[in-house]
């Protein structure tokens, strides 16, 4: 992870707890099932932010390695959590050495797509135990009525926007059946960024997904708070950001001052399979 990707949210570390969602405990439980653990299972979390994931996995008396870059986003969850059944790395997946073939899964909320996918997928696999599972979870939203005056709101602000697309539910959930044969595929899918690998099919099998919906009914300022915690938004400078808030209040008030949406909360998972050679990289 470079500050250019993950360690952004570092610098909004607070309001990123406060705004940014948890995980539907069913969907936990489900990483869970299909990953086979148990109290007292070894695991990774990629990228644990402020611990919104980690403790679910805590209080289901899991050990958790938790990773990631940013010291204010891991501050707020050694406090939150303590460090009895959790052992923080301050540092990049990429770089942060764990022991190899020693964890019953790896997890990652909405982080892992932020690794270098030359690392990401290799390592994963060689951090897990025989038969352990990759379990990644993330919040994918369907396509809503304001979704073009959102996006043309953001394209006056941002250049790189001019290529983002809003997907209906069909198109998504199509787009990731199509992909489930390379559980890295099947993430970039979902996730928006180019990380699929080829050799990510040898490593792991076929990806399992599980969704659930959840709707929400939002005002202005309480969209505004979550996009004010995207990394698109962080990086702006603070005329673009002014703007660019300016701009989205519009289109909410005009709206009629609230915005319904629905989002999928979303975990794929994907055994690492039995027989393989040992990848190379760090």
């Amino acid at each position: 992870m470079s500050e250019n990707s993950g360690l952004v949210f570092d610098r909004v570390a607070a309001d990123y707890d406060r705004v940014r969602s948890s995980y539907p405990a069913s969907l936990v439980d489900a990483a869970c099932s299909t990953a086979r653990l148990d109290r007292g299972s070894r695991v990774v979390e990629v990228g644990c932010g402020t611990g919104k994931l980690t403790g679910a996995l805590v209080e289901r008396g899991l050990h958790v390695d938790a990773v990631d870059p940013g010291a204010k986003l891991a501050e707020i969850a050694r406090r939150r959590l303590g460090e009895s059944l959790v052992r923080f790395h301050l540092g990049s997946f990429e770089a942060v050495e764990l022991p190899v073939r020693a964890f019953d899964a790896v997890f990652s909320a909405t982080a892992f797509h932020w690794v270098d996918p030359a690392v990401s997928w290799a390592k994963a696999a060689r951090l897990l135990r025989p038969g352990g599972a990759l379990a990644l979870l993330t919040h994918v939203g369907d396509m809503t009525e304001l979704d073009p005056e959102w996006l043309a709101a953001w394209r006056e602000v941002l250049p790189e926007a001019a290529t983002w697309v809003s997907r209906d539910a069909k198109t998504l959930w199509d787009g990731a059946e199509a992909r489930h044969e390379n559980v890295s595929e099947l993430w970039s899918w979902l996730s928006k960024h180019d990380i699929a690998r080829p050799e990510a099919a040898e490593l792991f099998s076929a990806a399992e997904i599980t969704a659930v919906p959840i709707d929400k009914e939002q005002t202005a300022e309480e969209s505004l708070a979550l996009v004010r915690t995207s990394s698109s938004y962080i990086r702006l400078d603070a005329e673009c950001q002014r703007r660019l808030d300016q701009r989205l209040r519009a289109v909410i008030e005009n709206a009629g001052g609230k915005v319904s949406s629905r989002t999928f909360a979303t975990l794929v998972t994907a055994r690492v399979r039995p027989a393989r050679r040992e990848p190379e990289g760090p």
